[in-house]
């Protein structure tokens, strides 16, 4: 089993402790001078060697505790800070190529499909050491990092349909499908619906909740928005009555 740096650190600096402790108590019940100490001086020092004992043990498991806590906000930050790069970078090479198109597609709300997508990469769950009578290392949703995929679109558009997909990153594996309107899709959790945030007046986003169970791969997410361009309104025609008046 595994250890993290924290929880090595606390247990030999929980040893050391106890170590030095018991070469106190061991000191404390040798007499120095060959008269014996008094019993109520031994019962002292040995209660006083036990609570500094229990006070280590409690202060190396609550200081793993607190940096196992401390990596995972760390790791949430960062994960939070990379997505929020890539999905703004993203956005801006997708404004540019929309701006060169205004004039023709978007501008004129076009006819017609199309789709976009968006790649991400989870990380595995991160899951704080264990003993191993436990039993068998699991993620769940407290330790689980949920993500939001987010795809751009024009604003005009309407959504036809949203597609996920997934496999491990730089594998030859074939990207795997999920059925629509599944859960799950192997150990990558799928939530229960679509968020449309907006990103500017011509553009809008598809975001999609996903996150990675598996303790042991990281995922490539894939997300695929299809949508399609209301046709435009065509004008009524009239036609114009014949005059009535005669010569």
């Amino acid at each position: 089993m595994g250890l993290s740096e924290t929880i090595v650190a606390a247990i030999i600096g929980a040893l050391a402790t106890m170590g030095t402790a018991i070469f106190q108590l061991v000191r404390n019940r040798a007499p120095s001078d060959g008269r014996p100490k008094p019993k109520k001086n031994r019962m002292r020092s040995v209660l006083a060697t036990i609570a500094l004992m229990i006070g280590c043990i409690v202060g190396g498991y609550a200081w793993s505790a607190l940096r196992a806590v401390s990596a995972k906000e760390e790791l949430t930050a960062t994960m939070q800070a990379e997505f929020s790069r890539q999905f703004a970078e993203f956005a801006a090479k997708q404004s540019e190529a929309n701006a060169a198109a205004r004039g023709a597609t978007i501008a004129a709300h076009g006819a017609g499909a199309g789709s976009t997508e968006a790649l991400a990469h989870l990380p595995p769950c991160h899951i704080s050491a264990q003993s191993a009578d436990a039993g068998p290392v699991t993620c769940n949703e407290s330790s689980a990092q949920t993500v939001a995929v987010c795809v751009v679109l024009p604003a005009s558009a309407e959504v036809s349909k949203v597609r996920l997909q997934a496999r491990v990153p730089k594998s030859e594996a074939a990207w795997v499908e999920r059925d629509a309107g599944a859960p799950t899709l192997g150990s990558l959790h799928v939530g229960s619906a679509t968020s449309e945030p907006p990103v500017s007046p011509e553009l809008r986003s598809v975001c999609l909740d996903v996150a990675n169970w598996s303790v042991e791969d990281t995922l490539a997410v894939r997300v695929i928005v299809d949508y399609e361009f209301a046709p435009p309104a065509k004008a009524e025609l009239t036609a114009a009555a014949p005059g009535g008046a005669t010569l």
